[in-house]
């Protein structure tokens, strides 16, 4: 970096996110950042992208970030900043590199709330609420109020950023964006949060702590290789997330070449690998679940997280996290063997040793077939049902499309069952499950090159977020979404009571259930003014789903809003243990 270049604070910013790829920042203008949003127009090559609403531009940034690798958003204080913070949470919790920009009173302003009691608008008073508020979804925090700390306190925040996986705040007094500062020096990149095991090893003979975990992780592969090459056992690798988050996948991929040994992915960690990889057996989500895991006997989990989500409504053969020894849960820093724990042991260290250890396995007798939702074989004239609607959607999928599905009916035992044959090409919120998600999210993942995104959400769901369809019109998007039409809030009324979902049923609807219906036709018109590249559709049978994928095909830079008219009795067939009643 030049040192030639005069900087200022805004400059220093952008300039550092460009430098870790982010080419866009979305964002909702306020009085206290509209001079960084200026600099960011007219001095830096990030592409600022206007919101509809504060919390959409952190979803925005959130889907950005999953398939882009950092995301950025910039929201003005108190109604920006707690606005957003759901999104935020969301971000912290599923392992998001989300960098909030909060732009708030000057220096002046600050003084005079403090001395002189002034309280200003889009504020709470004097106090550091912002800093109260975001403590809990962040890893650093900084508040910059002077230009020549600026730069410490900025590089401190991003490398914190991509060094946890997790956002971090950069709150900015509005005084500061154009004061000069110190130019960049040197370049940014992740601090490892392990030290590898190569290290360690060179370590151990006069370092005990090193020696500690040389001998952990070597204990912890010496009994998971055992399990692996016990031939009265029959293994499954089931991956998560933290598999993408850690850019672990070619580890993996040496995993399976040396054993054989099939997998399935959790709901997060679903298309962590491309589903045509050989001996992909597709998702374990509980019930959801295309393979049962209690049909083998071993059980290794590698950056998997136990959660409600992950196992839905069902008890594994070999539970995770109690004392059955063929259960193992590995993430990224401890490895549980049964009931033995492995503190210290990184999932990076323990994969490397295990391929240390490990002999090449002879090729298994079992011939494992990746699973596939079956093709769609009902007459054109059939109504379209959830299943049938999956079952066609999976047929035009390409790897150049990426699949953002929003929670509810439209993941579990539905999109959740979609062929992905792209790495990292489905996106989805499956443990802080805010519903909407979706749309935003299928916003910032529309801005990743080479691919299309298809959003998948249902009609309750759209209508907490959709205007963010009008901001895919505006930039200019080819993004797909569809809405599943089926007028209830069905999960909540499933959970509540089944019964109107009960074959021959005629049992009302928990009124508050019950959706006002849209003219999604009309709706998308109204968000675009009539853009001719802003498409829409109906489907109500399974040849009018035929031909509006040709459509979509047909028209690929234009945005689409395709509604799939449902019955509103109608379930994915994975549901049944749910509504089927209960003896």
């Amino acid at each position: 970096m030049s040192t030639t270049t005069t900087f200022c604070v805004g400059t220093y910013l952008t300039t550092r996110l460009e430098e870790l790829g982010v080419g866009h920042l979305f964002s909702v203008p306020g009085d206290y950042t509209s001079d960084l949003l200026e600099i960011v127009d007219t001095k830096s090559t990030i592409q600022r992208i206007g919101n509809c609403n504060e919390l959409n531009a952190g979803y925005a940034a959130d889907g950005y970030a999953r398939a882009n690798g950092l995301g950025a958003v910039a929201v003005t204080t108190g109604v920006g900043s707690f606005s957003v913070l759901n999104a935020i949470g969301g971000a912290y919790v599923e392992m998001i590199p989300v960098v909030t920009i909060i732009g708030t009173l000057s220096n002046v302003k600050r003084l005079n709330a403090i001395n002189a009691g002034e309280l200003f608008h889009h504020n709470t008073g004097p106090g550091d609420e912002n800093r109260l508020v975001f403590q809990g979804v962040t890893v650093a925090y900084e508040q910059i109020s002077d230009p020549l700390q600026a730069p410490n306190q900025i590089d401190h925040a991003l490398t914190m950023c991509i060094s946890q996986k997790r956002p971090v705040v950069i709150e900015i007094l509005e005084d500061c964006y154009k004061l000069p500062c110190p130019a960049p020096q040197g370049t940014l990149s992740p601090t490892p949060l392990f030290t590898p095991l190569e290290q360690l090893k060179v370590l151990a003979p006069t370092n005990t702590y090193a020696k500690g975990i040389v001998t952990a992780v070597h204990d912890a592969a010496q009994e998971i290789c055992t399990l692996l090459t016990d031939k009265k056992v029959k293994p499954v690798f089931w991956i998560g997330h933290e598999l993408g988050r850690y850019d672990l996948q070619e580890l993996f991929n040496q995993l399976l070449a040396k054993t054989g040994v099939p997998f399935v992915s959790s709901l997060l960690g679903k298309a962590v690998l491309a589903e045509d990889t050989p001996g992909y057996l597709g998702i374990y989500n509980g019930i959801f679940s295309q393979t049962q895991l209690a049909d083998y006997d071993c059980i290794i989990a590698l950056g998997v997280w136990n959660t409600d989500l992950n196992v839905f409504g069902e008890k594994l053969k070999a539970p995770l996290g109690t004392g059955n020894p063929a259960a193992v849960l590995a993430t990224r820093n401890v490895v549980k063997i049964g009931t033995t724990l492995y503190s210290q042991v990184s999932l990076e260290n323990l994969l490397t040793e295990v391929l240390a250890q490990l002999k090449p396995q002879s090729s298994t007798s079992d011939v494992y077939s990746t699973a596939v939702l079956p093709a769609c074989e009902q007459e054109a004239d059939q109504p379209i049902t959830y299943d049938t609607f999956f079952a066609g959607l999976n047929g035009y999928l390409t790897p150049q499309n990426l699949v953002v599905a929003d929670i509810g009916l439209s993941t579990f035992g539905g999109s959740s069952f979609l062929t992905i044959n792209r790495q990292n090409g489905f996106l989805a919120q499956a443990i802080w499950a805010s519903i909407g998600w979706s749309v935003p999210a299928g916003l910032g993942a529309s801005f990743t090159p080479g691919v299309r995104p298809i959003v998948i959400v249902g009609d309750g769901a759209f209508k907490l977020t959709c205007q963010e369809i009008s901001t895919m019109v505006a930039c200019g998007c080819n993004t797909v979404v569809f809405v599943l039409n089926n007028g209830v809030y069905a999960v909540e009324q499933i959970l509540l009571n089944a019964e109107p979902f009960q074959k021959d049923s005629t049992a009302k609807f928990e009124a508050a259930n019950v959706l006002q219906a849209w003219d999604y036709i009309s709706l998308l018109k109204g968000f675009s003014n009539n853009d001719p590249q802003a498409m829409s559709a109906a489907v109500n049978t399974i040849g009018e789903l035929n031909e509006v994928l040709a459509q979509i095909s047909m028209h690929s830079g234009a945005v689409w809003l395709v509604s799939i008219n449902l019955n509103e009795r109608d379930f994915p067939a994975s549901w049944q243990p749910f509504v089927t009643p209960k003896d």
